[in-house]
């Protein structure tokens, strides 16, 4: 399981326990998306490490009398993300290819967050139940540092502690991140984050572990799916949130300028993909079709796609080789079931690929259906409002 991937899907996970065997430590290296150049190392955790985190956080977590401190400790952390703030978005363009302007957004946001919670009143804490309170939580490389100030503001506010593991994607920016949470004091125990390339083996230790109370996981839905099934069958309570997919909708009564230029700025510039809806498809009445399909393709190739870190780049690289096939298999499976492509113009790079708009689709081709890493927009043609309804209905009670 990698970033919205599974590098394996038949793992029995074993009753808890408090026991856990060590392995060897070692170091892997975060490669930029954009040139595959190394942009640092960090550890591959082992599961002492992984063990001692849990006991810690436990021990300080059972301390606390009320959240007065936790606050207070939220808001020096948000000073210091602010002071930081270029720094951490060079960092998330370096490791996930997002455009520098939106990693920037994406740390305002999560400022945003913090400041948000820091003057709530403080919640006093029951002595009880002491021993259980610390979350394990596992973040998928998008919106690194707006998934963890949300992540601390859930977690931390309650008066639980939180270890996090991170996509081995943007691993960095959350270790920074943390770096920037220890102070040298007891409560540094509050907030982990444990950098490993093995997730189903980081997923089993927390399952196993007696000091761990609760999974959460932001990313994908096929990954969301398998760790609420392991959860499920190590009666484990877990928190999955993974974003969402909705079509938009095109009708007759239209501006064909301003409507297409909304359509691509809501379908390539999510900045923050984590928190936000996405766009599953473009439902585009058949009497207008034709029109809405070119001004479409005008607008998404005066996109500029290129280094994630020039301050005009639209359209950074895919996160890695996993996604740039996904993305090829999606338009071959397309284009082999009828669909068309206006202008499909391939990059030098693998993974950079120009905004791509897709014609003649159906909603249940896989495009429609899995989840979208690349800078692709499906358009389904319709006839009848009742097609749109249909559709929407099969995909509500379809199950997550």
């Amino acid at each position: 399981m990698q970033d919205g991937q599974f590098t394996a899907v038949s793992h029995p996970l074993p009753a808890r326990s408090s026991s856990v065997r060590a392995s060897v430590t070692r170091r892997f290296d975060i490669s930029s998306p954009f040139d595959g150049t190394v942009v640092g190392s960090v550890p591959d955790t082992d599961c002492r490490t992984v063990s001692a985190s849990f006991e810690r956080a436990s021990i300080v977590a059972g301390s606390l009398q009320n959240t007065r401190t936790v606050q207070e400790r939220l808001c020096v952390w948000a000073r210091r993300i602010a002071v930081q703030r270029e720094q951490l978005a060079r960092l998330i363009s370096h490791e996930t290819g997002k455009p520098i302007r939106f990693a920037r957004l994406e740390v305002l946001a999560a400022l945003a967050t913090l400041d948000l919670y820091c003057p709530s009143a403080a919640v006093p804490l029951s002595p009880e139940a002491t021993a259980s309170r610390t979350t394990f939580s596992i973040l998928n490389w998008c919106d690194p540092v707006l998934s963890l100030a949300t992540e601390a503001v859930a977690v931390l506010g309650a008066g639980r502690a939180l270890v996090v593991k991170p996509s081995s994607r943007a691993s960095l920016t959350l270790l920074s991140l943390a770096s920037l949470w220890n102070e040298g004091s007891e409560l540094d125990g509050l907030l982990s984050v444990v950098s490993s390339t093995d997730d189903i083996g980081m997923l089993r230790l927390a399952l196993m572990d007696s000091r761990v109370s609760e999974v959460r996981f932001r990313g994908s839905r096929e990954v969301g799916s398998y760790i609420l099934r392991a959860c499920d069958e190590a009666l484990m309570p877990a928190t999955i949130t993974t974003v969402s997919r909705a079509p938009l909708v095109v009708d007759e009564n239209l501006n064909l300028e301003s409507t297409c230029d909304a359509v691509i700025h809501r379908a390539f510039f999510p900045p923050l993909r984590a928190e936000a809806e996405r766009v599953s498809c473009l439902y585009v009445h058949d009497s207008i079709a034709d029109s809405v399909v070119s001004t479409l393709v005008e607008h998404a190739n005066r996109l500029r796609v290129g280094d994630p870190l020039d301050e005009q780049t639209d359209v950074g690289p895919l996160i890695d080789d996993v996604a740039a096939t996904l993305v090829e298999e999606q338009i071959e499976d397309a284009v082999a079931h009828g669909a068309t492509l206006p202008i499909f113009e391939r990059t030098a790079e693998r993974r950079h690929f120009r905004p791509i708009i897709l014609d003649y689709v159906q909603p249940s081709m896989r495009v429609c259906q899995e989840e979208l890493e690349g800078p692709l927009l499906p358009v389904v043609r319709y006839k009848h409002p009742s097609d749109v309804r249909a559709v929407e209905m099969r995909n509500t009670e379809a199950p997550v």
